[in-house]
């Protein structure tokens, strides 16, 4: 293998592939090339990182070590389409190794991160994770991905499989509520950033104690009273939400209600 570490290429230019390109620039790490399906992204973040725009994953280098920073649905097409000699790392935190076409070098370079192009991000701070079928290759991934951030760890694809499910409730369902909470704010003229103060609280909250033990509100309470005026208010996805919620939390402190 060759350049593993000092030159890459990179498949993809969503968000993802934009914060990983700008950090390997940052770090001293050459991206040389970009190949994607989005002509026009493509081009910006070759732009920005002064790689080369490939038309094809065919005139990407060989022997070159190549990020894939898609889809989960097309990795597997895309690891066909790539040169044999080329290693490949995948960034997706779901797909398991073993279901990928076979290659002698293949592995996994998973930021734990939600990622917008918009967003500068300190990657320092964000833990990869690192899996592969070759242990030379593993350890070649470990270092690239020590150089950009303090916390690397290696994972199975189990392990990784069930860190992701853990982040989609962190982030993306979290994410989700807060649309609904600024939905009805709009609605009833109300500034969301009156709740700001109380949002960065909640997420304080969990570098002292545990979601458990900070757990407040009417359904933790088992004020039914007011659970029911707050359902009469809200209908659709909310009603539904707020429903649920308060169920699973009355549920989980039943014992101390």
């Amino acid at each position: 293998m060759k350049n593993t570490v000092q030159q890459i290429s990179i498949i993809g230019s969503g968000n993802v592939a934009w914060h990983l390109a700008v950090n390997f620039i940052n770090i001293g790490v050459k991206v040389s090339h970009i190949a994607g399906r989005n002509v026009k992204h493509v081009d910006l973040l070759c732009k920005k990182t002064a790689a080369t725009h490939a038309k094809s994953i065919s005139d990407l280098p060989k022997h070159q070590l190549v990020i894939i920073c898609t889809p989960d649905n097309s990795i597997a097409t895309i690891c066909e389409s790539i040169d044999s000699s080329c290693p490949v790392a995948y960034t997706s935190g779901s797909i398991d190794i073993e279901s990928l076409p076979h290659r002698e070098h293949l592995g996994v370079f998973y930021p734990l991160q939600t990622f917008s192009k918009h967003i500068e991000l300190d990657l320092n701070q964000v833990p990869f994770f690192i899996e592969s079928t070759n242990e030379v290759f593993t350890q070649d991934l470990f270092i690239l991905a020590s150089k950009i951030t303090d916390t690397v760890t290696l994972a199975n694809s189990k392990e990784r499989s069930e860190l992701h499910l853990a982040a989609v409730f962190v982030n993306n369902f979290t994410n989700h509520i807060i649309h609904q909470a600024q939905q009805y704010a709009e609605s009833k003229s109300i500034d969301f950033n009156h709740l700001i103060p109380l949002l960065k609280e909640t997420v304080h909250k969990l570098d002292l104690d545990s979601a458990f033990n900070t757990q407040t509100g009417p359904a933790r309470r088992g004020d039914d009273v007011i659970i029911q005026k707050h359902v009469e208010r809200l209908d659709n996805n909310a009603k539904e939400l707020y429903q649920l919620l308060s169920k699973s939390i009355k549920e989980t402190y039943h014992d101390q209600l």
